[in-house]
């Protein structure tokens, strides 16, 4: 029944199932990309992801921004980029979508230009640049501000600078290095912690993955990615996060997951299309790779393949590894703006009320108010009528009455 309803939320349109359904996940076709591009990132804005610029065929840098429903398994296109950027960093947050740095045109020259784009009006502005110039890095949302990460950095090189921009300031503020320098890199946010994967720095490909506490400014290192790559795609989803691809030599079909509570890594279902300059998304119960690179350095393509995690499938926890408690789960991401996830662990079959509140004790929506099996279960809340503020979700089963906080940012 749960695999079912995930057919219904992937959309309407067709697709075809990769990979079979067993404990390592299921990889689904969606719609392809209107423009083959590689070098690329994605940011999901008002349930859409977003693609800004990249290199499209040829090496030539492009300043298109394409958008995928991925309710409607279908594309529109938003204003251009003011310029043709790629290698470039991207976030989503505080409504509106942030591009940070990256290489201009068909060069590999870094710029340190932001831009912020405005869903409302369909057009960019430009802001307070970066403190320096670098392109082949990491932009992470975090709690309302944008962290810039890693990259080569103009007349340095390899860096593992971080900075942090605050769109309510329009303001830069420099924090602790990265300990270990890399370019063509990628990272998630799970919890209160930034997680940095992969990358190269003079030209060998690295499996370091280090962890940034943005509370107390400090860096620490994580168990290593089994498998070096750089040019790779993160996302977290349920409190996991992914790592897609990657080139050097050849180009990777490897799709690793990081648990940061064990801190421990597993191989899930392999990318049936493997790329590297790609980028990497969480929508719903998905997480979706558009484009990249399919050969080493230039090539590109459209494939827009979404990977579903094992959980979804009802076959991630056999009878003996069924969870030993009931758990309610931090939601996903947080603070959020259109939708987010809400995972929660059951370990016998249950009847299970999972409720948002407001902070006036008021129920909001109700998630879930059926029995359900033992195992993992996730529940999607998209608020779309509901002002910014703090929420409250609760869950109760026969056992257990526990609930958390999320932040709604619009």
């Amino acid at each position: 029944m749960r695999f079912l309803f995930l057919l219904t939320l992937l959309g309407p349109r067709s697709f075809s199932l990769l990979a079979q359904s067993d404990t390592s996940g299921q990889w689904v076709v969606r719609a392809p990309l209107p423009t083959p591009r590689q070098e690329v990132v994605h940011a999901v804005l008002n349930e859409r992801i977003f693609i800004p610029g990249g290199l499209a065929s040829g090496g030539v840098g492009s300043s298109v921004v394409e958008v995928f429903d991925p309710s409607a398994n279908a594309w529109s296109t938003a204003a251009p980029l003011p310029e043709p950027l790629h290698h470039l960093g991207l976030a989503a947050v505080n409504g509106k979508l942030y591009v940070l740095g990256g290489y201009t045109g068909s060069s590999f020259s870094p710029t340190n230009r932001v831009y912020e784009y405005d869903p409302d009006s369909n057009a960019w502005a430009q802001k307070t640049p970066m403190p320096v110039a670098r392109g082949a890095h990491v932009a992470l949302p975090f709690q309302g501000k944008v962290y810039v990460i890693g990259g080569v950095q103009s007349g340095v090189g390899v860096t593992g600078r971080t900075d942090v921009f605050d769109p309510t300031t329009n303001s830069w503020q420099n924090l602790s290095a990265m300990p270990t320098p890399r370019e063509h890199i990628s990272g998630a946010v799970i919890d209160s912690l930034l997680y940095i994967v992969g990358g190269r720095a003079g030209g060998t490909n690295r499996n370091t993955l280090e962890a940034y506490s943005p509370a107390t400014d400090l860096w620490h290192s994580r168990a290593s990615m089994p498998t070096a790559r750089s040019g790779l795609a993160a996302a977290s989803l349920r409190e996991r996060m992914y790592v897609f691809g990657g080139e050097i030599p050849g180009v990777y079909e490897h799709n690793e997951e990081y648990d940061p509570a064990t801190d421990t890594w597993r191989t899930r279902a392999a990318m049936p299309t493997p790329r590297h300059g790609i980028g990497a998304a969480t929508f719903a119960d998905s997480i979706f790779i558009i484009g990249g690179g399919p050969q080493e350095g230039f090539g590109v393509t459209d494939v827009n393949e979404a990977f579903v995690p094992p959980a979804l499938t009802g076959v991630e926890h056999p009878a003996h590894a069924l969870p030993a408690v009931v758990r309610l789960h931090q939601n996903y991401p947080n603070p959020f703006n259109a939708t987010t996830i809400i995972q929660y662990d059951l370990p016998r079959t249950t009847f299970v009320r999972l409720v948002v509140y407001n902070l006036l004790g008021q129920a909001v929506r109700t998630l879930v108010n059926n029995h359900r099996d033992a195992g993992t279960h996730v529940a999607s809340f998209r608020p779309h009528d509901l002002p910014s503020g703090v929420y409250v979700y609760r869950i109760q089963t026969d056992r257990l009455v526990t609930c958390r906080r999320m932040i709604l940012l619009k």
